[in-house]
C-alpha cells in the first residue's frame, strides 16, 4: 500500500511513504487455479511497484490496471493506483505549488475574470489560488474556470473566499488519484491508508477541514501510526 503524508503548509513539507503491499485471495476457485492467479497477480504488482518508484508513472498505471482485471476487488490495489495518479499529477504541475503566485480579486468582477482567463492562460496544468472577499467575484470566478474546463475546490474562511483551482493534466490525474482512493473506502471502509491518502489530496488543494477529517480517520484506524499522530497534533481543537 502506498501513503502519502499531506503536506504540512506551515513548514511547507511533503513526505510520501511507501509500505509492504498487501494481497488478497480469491476463494470462488480451485486450490491450483487461485494459486497460478495468485501468482499472476502478485507479479503484476511487483512490477507495478517497481515501475513507481523508477517513476514510470504510465506504465505503472497500465500494470496496476491489469492487476485489477485480475483482482477488481483489491482495494490496495484502488489506492496504489491513486498514489500514481496523485504523484503524476504533481509531476506535470512542475516545482511551484501553487502554480503562480496567490491573487486576491477584490476590484470588479470582470477585473477578477481577466485575472482567471491570464492565469490559465499561462498555466498548462497546474494549481491556481484565488482569493477574494466578494460573494458575487467568488461565485462568478467558480462559473468561469469550470466552464474552462478547471476543478473549483472553494473553501470558504470568515471573512474571504479562497478557490483553489486545478488545471490541465494536474487535474485530470489528481481527480483520478481522489476516485480511487474513494474506491479503495467502497471495497475496504477500515482501510486507513485510503483515509490518509484522500487528507493528503485534500490538505494539498488547501481544503483543511475536511483534509483534518479524513487524517482523523486513518489515524483512529492505524493509532499506532505515530507519524500522523504528532501531524494531527498541530490542529488539536482545530476544524
Amino acid at each position: 500500500m502506498k501513503l502519502q503524508l499531506p503536506t504540512i503548509i506551515i513548514v511547507c513539507l511533503s513526505i510520501v511513504l511507501i509500505l509492504s503491499i498487501h494481497f488478497l485471495g480469491g476463494n470462488t476457485q480451485s486450490i491450483k487455479e487461485a494459486n497460478e492467479e495468485s501468482s499472476d497477480f502478485q507479479a503484476v504488482r511487483i512490477d507495478a511497484e517497481n515501475a513507481y518508484n523508477a517513476q514510470d508513472f504510465t506504465q505503472a498505471i497500465d500494470l496496476y490496471g491489469q492487476a485489477l482485471d485480475l483482482r477488481p476487488e483489491n482495494a490496495e490495489v484502488y489506492n496504489d493506483l491513486g498514489s500514481v495518479h496523485y504523484d503524476l499529477g504533481l509531476k506535470y504541475a512542475g516545482p511551484d505549488w501553487p502554480s503562480l503566485p496567490v491573487k486576491y480579486l477584490d476590484e470588479s468582477v470582470e477585473d477578477a475574470l481577466a485575472v482567471l482567463d491570464r492565469a490559465i492562460q499561462i498555466t498548462e496544468s497546474g494549481y491556481l489560488v484565488l482569493k477574494t472577499s466578494s460573494t458575487e467575484i467568488a461565485k462568478a470566478i467558480e462559473k468561469k474556470a469550470k466552464e474552462k474546463g478547471a476543478a473549483v475546490f472553494p473553501y470558504f474562511g470568515n471573512t474571504q473566499t479562497t478557490l483553489n483551482i486545478l488545471v490541465g493534466s494536474t487535474k485530470d490525474h489528481l481527480l483520478e488519484a481522489r476516485w480511487s482512493y474513494r474506491k479503495a473506502l467502497e471495497l475496504k471502509s477500515t482501510y486507513a491508508p485510503a483515509y490518509r491518502n484522500l487528507g493528503s489530496f485534500y490538505m494539498k488543494i488547501g481544503i483543511m477541514d475536511k483534509a483534518i477529517n479524513y487524517l482523523r480517520e486513518a489515524y483512529r484506524r492505524e493509532p499506532s501510526d505515530e507519524i500522523l499522530g504528532e501531524y494531527l497534533q498541530q490542529f488539536r481543537g482545530q476544524y
